[in-house]
């Protein structure tokens, strides 16, 4: 029998994420930051945003809608200037390219302090947990709410990707202005 479970690999698949996500933001400028490759297209800082913003929106689905959120009880939608109900899912380009003058330390502040709620929320998770869901806080859809499992799941592969996009337009923005 194993001495490991689900909540191991949740957080080693955070911890790697992590890792590779403060190597691609290493040194990274403003104005690389605000780069969009094109009209269209999501820029880094955005990206990073909304990584933070479901680090911290997952977690509070976690825990029932108890407890803080960085985002509100924090103080980063106030700091940032961006409305409370924003998590980037949906946003429009104009959205994106009106993104709040924030410098790089700050959003990347934000994305650590929802993760330092996050890594705590993973680890009170029992087995006995993993299937519940909360309807009452997911009111777009009550009857699709997610399952804890599902969450778990999905937060280490959404933020993945969005790694991966940040190191891809990193890579353009050197190939181009390199």
């Amino acid at each position: 029998m194993s001495k490991f479970d689900h909540r191991d690999l949740a957080l080693q698949s955070l911890s790697d994420y992590g890792r590779q996500l403060a190597r691609t933001l290493h040194g990274l400028k403003i104005g690389e930051a605000r780069w969009m490759p094109s009209s269209g297209s999501n820029h880094i800082l955005w990206i990073l945003w909304h990584m933070g913003r479901m680090e911290d929106m997952w977690s509070w689905y976690m825990r029932g809608g108890r407890g803080d959120s960085a985002w509100i009880d924090g103080g980063w939608a106030e700091r940032l200037g961006i409305e409370p109900g924003r998590n980037g899912s949906g946003d429009t380009i104009e959205q994106v390219r009106n993104f709040p003058n924030a410098s790089v330390k700050e959003v990347t502040a934000y994305w650590q302090a929802s993760r330092d709620l996050l890594i705590p929320t993973i680890k009170e998770i029992t087995e006995e947990t993993l299937e519940l869901k909360h309807p009452e806080i997911w009111p777009h859809a009550p009857e699709r709410a997610p399952t804890i499992l599902w969450v778990l799941g999905r937060i280490p592969v959404e933020n993945g990707q969005h790694t991966g996009q940040i190191a891809y337009i990193r890579g353009m923005y050197a190939s181009m202005f390199g």
